[in-house]
């Protein structure tokens, strides 16, 4: 059985690109963690649910009074954002002890430096296991980036053996492009197809009464639904 760590940059990047790669893993019985580096504040989805932008999801102004519940402040939207990453992990077939809120990083600020000491200490505490990060081609968004540069650094150092990059479907062309004839790997689920899309399906769940607020749907609609009709995971080896 192998160990695997998906350092996970924001709430929903789990499901949205690691997601079937992390449940073929678990097919085969390999052991896997989700461990969530940043906070996820930057994102600007509460002002949709207080009703100062129109919802995304619901395409109509939103009136928090009207739908029983309280305007959200940022503190608000870390800890929903944090409930939905949790019923997405467990849904997708994680034991509630692999997933990991780490968290020190605060969302759009991390550093490569970070990212490396982040890896360095998981690496560590799990000698021997396999890094699953973000590529760090394509323009992608900077947190995303920066661990997968930090990986490639260790892994060229030979201070972690075994590393795949993964690439976002949205990001797909563009890190084609930055790096010509990167080969990309492909991978649907083998088995448990359900279990990613009920992954994906637990960022759509609106009910305030509950305190679920549909927060990564409202973020990333369209790649949500993308991802359930076709769910996928694409990644590359250390060029």
């Amino acid at each position: 059985m192998a160990v695997n760590l998906f350092f996970i940059p924001h709430q929903d990047d789990e499901a949205l690109t690691f997601g079937a790669g992390i449940r073929n893993h678990l097919n085969v019985g390999d052991e896997c963690h989700a461990i969530l580096y940043t906070d996820g504040s930057a994102s600007n989805v509460f002002r949709q649910l207080n009703g100062e932008t129109r919802s995304s999801m619901h395409r109509k102004m939103l009136n928090p009074k009207l739908e029983g519940y309280s305007p959200l402040d940022r503190t608000d939207l870390i800890r929903y954002r944090n409930d939905e990453f949790l019923r997405s992990c467990l849904a997708l077939g994680l034991p509630a002890e692999n997933v990991h809120f780490v968290q020190r990083l605060q969302d759009g600020t991390t550093t490569v430096e970070s990212c490396e000491a982040l890896i360095r200490e998981f690496a560590d505490r799990y000698h021997g296991a396999r890094v699953k990060t973000f590529t760090d081609l394509g323009g992608n968004h900077r947190d995303h980036a920066n661990m997968g540069t930090a990986a490639l650094n260790l892994y060229r150092q030979e201070k972690i053996a075994d590393l795949r990059m993964y690439v976002e479907p949205y990001n797909l062309r563009q890190a084609k492009k930055a790096k010509r004839g990167l080969q990309v790997h492909k991978e649907k689920p083998e088995s448990h197809r359900e279990a990613v899309v009920a992954s994906l399906s637990e960022y759509k769940k609106w009910n305030p009464a509950l305190e679920q607020f549909a927060i990564g749907y409202h973020s990333v609609r369209k790649e949500i639904d993308s991802a359930i009709a076709n769910p996928v995971s694409y990644y590359h080896k250390p060029y």
